[in-house]
């Protein structure tokens, strides 16, 4: 019953739909475009106002490529030793060849080939072991004499020394050591004798070096018979 009376009394409205709002709207808005387009009637007809021109678009850009490999070509270094490409750092000019440079020197590497050795001080003494090229007497050397004392009595004998040869050639007199001896008198001679004893001195490589140095000196008597000349018969 309340129902009834409610329905009854209540007032009917119009329902207005979202999409007839819209359809009104965009019908104003074509209808306020289609006006506003219109030619003015105060312009004559074939005037420019009232022309329709056809503008085309502006020209696209030509459109990049796509990227691709690309081959680089390198220059190689001209061949030969010290060339290149523009000046070198320490300038143009091909060092200087020193006289004691040979092509055998240029191919050695230091890996395989053995070092050169020190080069040996002014007062190292080296033994004939330890030495290249060893001491040898000079033709023109002096030689102990024999003493006449005992050549007279036909005395023979020896003397053992050792002496050190420096690099002139000359023996060092104060190194002059007598290993042994069958006379005293043998000794002198070779003591006077030795500063005036001459030799090719050691080498080792190319460099003079002095060089230890034992040698005996023999004492020896040898008769030499002279045959008398033949006699003439009468």
């Amino acid at each position: 019953m309340m129902r009834l009376w409610v329905n009854s009394y209540a007032k009917a409205t119009p329902v207005v739909t979202s999409a007839t709002l819209s359809m009104a709207a965009h019908a104003a808005l074509i209808a306020g475009w289609v006006f506003a387009t219109l030619p003015s009637p105060n312009v004559p007809a074939d005037s420019i106002a009232n022309r329709v021109y056809f503008i085309p678009p502006p020209d696209r850009a030509p459109k990049q490529s796509g990227s691709g490999q690309t081959v680089r070509y390198v220059k190689l270094a001209p061949e030969g030793q010290g060339t290149g490409e523009g000046p070198r750092q320490m300038g143009d000019e091909k060092p200087a060849v020193t006289p004691d440079e040979t092509v055998a020197d240029k191919a050695r590497d230091s890996v395989t080939t053995v070092p050169d050795p020190t080069p040996p001080g002014p007062d190292s003494v080296f033994s004939i072991l330890q030495v290249d090229t060893a001491v040898v007497r000079a033709a023109n050397s002096a030689a102990p004499a024999y003493p006449l004392k005992l050549l007279n009595a036909r005395i023979m004998g020896s003397v053992w020394a050792q002496y050190t040869v420096d690099t002139t050639g000359f023996a060092d007199t104060t190194s002059l050591v007598i290993i042994r001896a069958t006379h005293p008198e043998f000794v002198t001679s070779v003591r006077e004798a030795l500063p005036y004893m001459r030799f090719q001195p050691a080498k080792i490589g190319g460099t003079k070096v002095r060089q230890l140095v034992e040698q005996q000196f023999s004492f020896k008597i040898t008769d030499t018979v002279v045959p008398a000349p033949p006699t003439k018969k009468p």
